[in-house]
């Protein structure tokens, strides 16, 4: 039985379908919760960001234009959560195709409820060093943070951070042009961030000061994007900002 209190979030990616209801009573009977089944990787990529799953459980063929090999680099460049592929097939030749991808586990068909069941919770125990990883490392540079992407720690410049937002128990920060998510909270983020530079303006964002080109009393603008100031922030926003200009 899974020692976890609360039930970690799966979602499954599996064009079988006896085979997605034997998984789901799998993982439900070993107190997991099966968040969405879908049978193709198309639309994979929205769901999974709107479900916010703590795995995902893929397979590497699928019926469709978009195998679950493409859907695990477009979920590596965008949302750092551990990937654990469902194949048939097994070997170097299966390593070699997804080695860049750097999944956290593989499950081989046929599977036992065990094989299943270790290979997810390694997986996540494996995503949980790789994020600790991640913090030792950053307490290493006060001017950067290392970011897991395509399993590799990525060094993001702290002053080109734009601004923040947190949902739930992720954190999506923006740079530039692209976005980061992770899976910290933004309080725990705000720890590694100079006080003088950041300011939380609203329960859900936090704002690189020096980006902002703009503001009312109910926005700033970062980058012609308008972000909503929280009427319990105004007041402390006010004072950065006249920190900045003194």
């Amino acid at each position: 039985m899974n020692k976890h209190y609360n039930k970690p979030k799966v979602l499954l990616v599996e064009d079988n379908f006896n085979l997605s209801e034997n998984i789901k009573e799998i993982l439900t009977l070993n107190g997991y919760e099966i968040v969405e089944i879908l049978d193709q990787a198309e639309t994979a990529l929205s769901i999974i960001e709107e479900k916010m799953p703590d795995l995902v459980l893929v397979d590497i063929k699928l019926k469709g234009a978009k195998t679950g090999i493409e859907l695990a680099e477009e979920l590596r460049q965008t949302i750092d959560l551990p990937i654990v592929f469902l194949t048939s097939a097994s070997g170097q030749e299966i390593v070699k195709k997804v080695n860049h991808i750097r999944p956290d586990g593989f499950v081989t068909k046929p599977f036992t409820t065990n094989s299943l069941i270790t290979s997810i919770e390694l997986a996540m125990e494996r995503h949980k060093v790789n994020l600790k990883e991640s913090a030792d490392q950053q307490k290493n540079s006060n001017s950067d943070l290392f970011i897991r992407e395509n399993g590799w720690l990525k060094k993001i410049v702290i002053s080109d951070i734009s601004y923040i937002k947190a949902e739930g128990t992720y954190t999506h920060i923006f740079v530039k042009d692209k976005q980061y998510t992770l899976r910290n909270t933004a309080k725990d983020l705000m720890k590694k961030l100079p006080e003088y530079q950041f300011s939380r303006i609203h329960k859900s964002y936090i704002v690189n000061m020096e980006k902002v080109e703009a503001l009312s009393s109910n926005a700033v603008k970062i980058d012609n994007i308008e972000i909503p100031i929280g009427r319990n922030y105004y007041h402390a926003l006010l004072q950065n900002i006249n920190k900045l200009s003194s």
